[in-house]
């Protein structure tokens, strides 16, 4: 069952990533341009797997990875934006519950993905869950101080559909061809993205305007985001290469599980450094989703045992 622990371990780190992504994005890279740039050029470090699998499977199937690390910088690109303006507890959960509906919907029409009942039953769990996790009752709901609630909304929405095409993509990649190669042509696609951000005057006065007023402490934990970051990227791309891309998704849920907890920990112990609105209803609410999560992944692991998923 290697791509469940493996798709385990690259969640707990996305999430410790993210935690990272908005204190920077709060603190010392206010330009989600600028850290969306940073993230593309060190895709470069993809590279690193070349020496341990065929990279070349030809042309085609190269320029299909390029484009699939294009997509990625697009849908990426919108995440930081929206991530930026809201509660990183709150918006993140919402697209990583929407995700997995898009992705699954997709898989269905494109990949020929079937569920049976006990896989579909552990799919709605780990969906619901993460709905539930990043839901907020009351007149403000999602709440943007650099934009109105409904277009929130809809960057939320865009951002999960652009994800859901993206993993779509990337499943169809690592069909067709071996991990390290779709790997490696992905994160080239993904670098050619960082550059390209550069063909506009604006942003490249937000980068390297920025990078004169970063300090060393920060950039020294952009890069150690970003390599986190890569580990983390690169597990989870293992993990759909070899697993069902649909179930892979809806356990974005524990993602956001991991999130909240190092949240909740920042926020009372540093509070200085992240600080989100959590009240105790609040922490019923997360912790009924993250009983839903955990059930999801209980059939997850005995419908795996039985030799289904």
């Amino acid at each position: 069952m290697s791509w469940f622990i493996t798709a385990l371990i690259a969640y707990f780190l996305i999430s410790a990533n993210l935690t990272l992504d908005k204190i920077l994005l709060g603190k010392s890279i206010p330009n989600p341009v600028v850290y969306c740039f940073y993230m593309g050029v060190l895709s470069i470090f993809g590279l690193v797997f070349a020496p341990f699998g065929k990279v070349w499977t030809g042309g085609a199937n190269a320029l299909f990875g390029i484009f699939v690390g294009l997509v990625f910088m697009v849908a990426l690109y919108v995440l930081y934006e929206v991530l930026w303006r809201n509660e990183a507890s709150r918006v993140g959960p919402a697209i990583g519950g929407l995700t997995p509906i898009f992705v699954s919907l997709l898989a269905i029409f494109f990949l020929g993905e079937k569920f049976g009942n006990l896989k579909a039953v552990a799919f709605i769990l780990l969906v619901a869950g993460g709905l539930l996790i990043s839901y907020q009752k009351g007149r403000e709901g999602i709440k943007s101080k650099k934009n109105g609630n409904l277009e929130t909304i809809l960057m939320i929405f865009v951002s999960a559909f652009l994800f859901g095409v993206y993993y779509i993509l990337l499943k169809s990649v690592f069909n067709g061809q071996n991990f390290v190669s779709g790997f490696v042509w992905t994160r080239i696609g993904s670098f050619l993205g960082g550059l390209l951000i550069l063909l506009s005057a604006k942003n490249r006065k937000a980068i390297f305007g920025n990078a004169k007023t970063i300090k060393a402490s920060s950039g020294g934990l952009l890069i150690a985001n970003k390599t986190l970051s890569g580990v983390a990227f690169a597990l989870l791309n293992y993990a759909i290469s070899l697993g069902s891309v649909s179930i892979i998704n809806a356990m974005q849920g524990l993602q956001y599980v991991f999130l909240l907890g190092i949240v909740v920990f920042l926020s009372k112990k540093y509070p200085s450094l992240l600080k989100e609105n959590i009240d105790k209803k609040s922490i019923f609410q997360k912790s009924f989703a993250i009983f839903l999560i955990f059930i999801g992944l209980f059939i997850i692991a005995y419908k795996h045992r039985l030799g289904g998923i």
